[in-house]
């Protein structure tokens, strides 16, 4: 669609808003809404520039998330062309209005499910995945024009900073050598979880859907699995003394990573990382006792010692995920 017949279009979108039956004292405003996302380098590629790439869907409903503002503001499409665009204007009234959001969009209905308090959107989580196609999956949930310390959105109120979240946990590997010859070339990565039950989960091999809840990014049902893996790693270890535990730096040295459901999981001890380096499997068993939990919006950054012969860990350092920005955005 041509500026000039977009513009056209808000114009009489907007004129028609007078009209409409919400609309008192002919008080309106398009919405207007600008993302934000977290700034943390979480891989090792990173580009200022990768927001205006990402595609959001967006749901707008009335101030209780329990009716649709409009009929067609289901799931619109938050894109960027200069400026951030929905793919249909939404014209503000006095009503309150609440925004729910997910990453990345999908346009096909039968992915969705719900509205606002109720919406979920369906996920795709297999036990195997490539390392950089893993999905970085996100919602937001906001009546706001700001994520904190605004006022409702309405037509006083148009133009929102809305804040995405991070639904999933980051398991996160740096690894220095000690005493090692070989080239240190990374393949592959595998978690697994050998107790009885596994704190693990993946797509549903049958009944319900996994799902993510927009209203606060909890991931339901799906199926639990004792391994899940990330190939097509290529990644080279290249450090040769222990990088210290300051977060910042080891957020820029993650060798591989892996997006998983958030879990809890009873015994930590029954957690086993395995590493293929130089096509040799390095297997390790997590530290500590007692139960493990990872949580959604965190980075648990793992520091391995790799020797010629073995792979330990070092240290654990956990990090809030959830520092938000409007300028930078993860490479997946």
């Amino acid at each position: 669609m041509s500026r000039l017949l977009l513009f056209a279009c808000i114009l009489i979108i907007a004129a028609g808003c007078r009209k409409n039956e919400f609309v008192a004292d002919d008080k309106y405003a398009l919405l207007s809404i600008t993302p934000v996302v977290n700034k943390d380098e979480a891989t090792v590629a990173h580009h200022e520039s990768y927001i205006d790439q990402f595609k959001i869907g967006i749901q707008v409903t009335n101030s209780k998330g329990s009716e649709l503002y409009f009929h067609y503001t289901r799931n619109l499409l938050l894109s960027y062309s200069d400026t951030w665009i929905l793919s249909k204007p939404v014209c503000l009234s006095v009503i309150h209005a609440k925004l729910f959001a997910y990453y990345p969009y999908t346009q096909n209905e039968q992915n969705l499910s719900g509205i606002g308090e109720t919406a979920l959107v369906y996920l795709n989580i297999p036990n195997e995945q490539i390392m950089a196609q893993q999905i970085d999956y996100m919602y937001a949930s906001q009546s706001t024009y700001l994520p904190t310390g605004g006022g409702p959105i309405d037509y006083a109120n148009p133009n929102v900073i809305l804040e995405l979240r991070h639904a999933l946990s980051l398991i996160s590997f740096v690894i220095f050598k000690e005493d090692f010859t070989g080239p240190g070339k990374l393949t592959n990565i595998e978690i697994f979880d050998v107790s009885d039950s596994s704190g693990l989960t993946i797509n549903s091999l049958g009944g319900d859907k996994l799902a993510m809840r927009l209203t606060d990014g909890t991931i339901i049902n799906g199926n639990p699995s004792s391994k899940i893996s990330v190939n097509t790693v290529e990644s080279s270890i290249t450090e040769s003394t222990d990088p210290g535990v300051d977060e910042t730096q080891l957020q820029t040295m993650v060798n591989g990573y892996m997006y998983v459901v958030p879990s809890v999981f009873s015994d930590r001890s029954k957690i086993q990382f395995s590493l293929t380096i130089d096509n040799k499997v390095y297997t390790v068993t997590h530290t500590g006792v007692g139960e493990l939990t990872w949580l959604k919006g965190f980075q648990y950054i793992y520091k391995l010692r790799l020797t010629q012969t073995s792979l330990s860990i070092v240290n654990i350092i956990i990090t809030d995920w959830d520092v938000n920005y409007g300028g930078e955005i993860i490479i997946l």
